[in-house]
């Protein structure tokens, strides 16, 4: 038969663990391949590995030999035998792909789109840290905070049980220009209604940058629609090393700590305890939100390191965010665990491992998420929200 195997080489500026990595840990794989991972990497676990393109394989490992052979038995989209070599040569590693019982052509040609696209990314975040699927991706501009449910239709008095939340909007993007904000709700964008990141990924996927949008969205129970245009996607600075992010990152905090100082100068207790509306946090509870946030940066950045996956971020639950005010009931208490709970994020990028500097697509993660472009700019949108909060409790 014809069809029968489909074998590829490719070589990479990395090295064999790198690329190991990449196949065997559910973080690994999400850097380059899949948006939805559940694997058991041993010799007779499952893999189930989904794309948001609507792509699904599953299997079980046969043979796994640490940064050498990763072989699987596929059983989705067509029954198989596949089996990844690396071989180190002169600082790089060459990856040998056969994928065997190809049953046709029409089988073949989609195996080999598959694995050519895929090793073209692979190679990309491998040597660069760049995921082209992200990058190649144009922007609405937005933070998400969290995707609508029961609570937080009730809290935020939404007419739709569905949507996702925005934590704010990146300054000079199209969602900032059509009038979105802080705190605004999702639900609709040509059409397409925006029931969670997927539905979000396929609405935005058929276009690139500079094409217009139509958006619905609510700001409570008030409907609101505009068309938008979306923005390009720039590629941001990345620190060469760890001790570098991290002093980076300590100076990103302290130009924060010291706008929140002057920003809470002169402001009360009960100032700080005013809320605008039933359904609002006050300033404590901004606080005690971006405290949160911090501590689930820190925990997500263990994941990246391990490979493993963080998929909660509670950080906008109104349990734990009273929970923080709770035992934290000042003003000067919430920024002072707010300046630790900083200075814990920097502490632990100068503990990076230096080995992190060979998973380029790991490291870049980290660099960017905690950058000036990343969590800083969540934190600067709450500043935002606290001053017009003051501004509101003193008239």
């Amino acid at each position: 038969m014809p069809f029968t195997t489909l074998k590829l080489n490719r070589t990479f500026d990395a090295t064999p663990k790198a690329v190991y990595r990449a196949f065997t840990t559910p973080g690994g794989q999400m850097d380059w391949f899949a948006n939805a991972v559940e694997m058991d990497a041993r010799v007779g676990g499952r893999i189930y590995l989904w794309t948001e393109a609507g792509y699904q394989a599953m299997g079980t490992f046969t043979a796994l030999e640490e940064d050498r052979l990763i072989a699987w038995d596929m059983y989705n989209p067509a029954p198989g035998h596949v089996q990844i070599t690396l071989s180190p040569e002169n600082g790089q590693t060459t990856l040998t792909m056969e994928q065997i019982q190809l049953e046709n052509e029409e089988q073949f040609q989609a195996a080999k789109i598959n694995w050519e696209t895929s090793l073209k990314n692979l190679k990309s975040v491998l040597e660069t840290g760049l995921d082209h699927r992200f990058y190649d991706r144009p922007m609405i501009g937005i933070l998400i905070a969290g995707l609508v449910d029961k609570e937080m239709k009730e809290r935020l008095q939404l007419p739709e049980d569905y949507g996702i939340l925005l934590g704010g909007t990146i300054p000079g993007m199209g969602a900032e220009a059509a009038g979105l904000a802080d705190g605004d709700v999702i639900v609709e964008m040509d059409g397409v209604a925006i029931k969670d990141y997927h539905t979000l990924h396929v609405a935005v996927t058929p276009h690139k940058a500079g094409d217009t949008v139509h958006l619905v969205w609510y700001r409570g129970p008030a409907r609101h629609e505009a068309d938008m245009t979306l923005s390009g996607r720039k590629i941001p600075h990345v620190p060469a090393t760890p001790a570098e992010l991290a002093e980076e990152t300590h100076q990103l905090y302290a130009r924060l700590d010291a706008e929140l100082a002057e920003t809470l100068e002169g402001v009360t207790e009960e100032e700080a305890e005013y809320r605008p509306a039933e359904a609002e946090w006050n300033i404590k509870e901004i606080l005690a939100h971006v405290i949160t946030t911090e501590r689930a940066v820190q925990i997500w950045i263990i994941n990246v390191l391990e490979g493993t996956l963080f998929d909660n971020w509670a950080s906008n639950k109104h349990e734990l965010v009273k929970s923080i005010v709770d035992i934290h009931p000042t003003l000067p208490h919430l920024v002072a665990e707010l300046r630790r709970t900083e200075g814990q994020t920097v502490a632990l990028l100068q503990r990076l491992p230096p080995e992190i500097l060979d998973l380029k697509g790991a490291y870049h993660n980290i660099a960017t998420y905690v950058g000036k472009d990343g969590l800083p700019v969540h934190t600067r949108l709450h500043y935002d929200t606290i001053k017009n909060q003051i501004e509101a409790a003193r008239k």
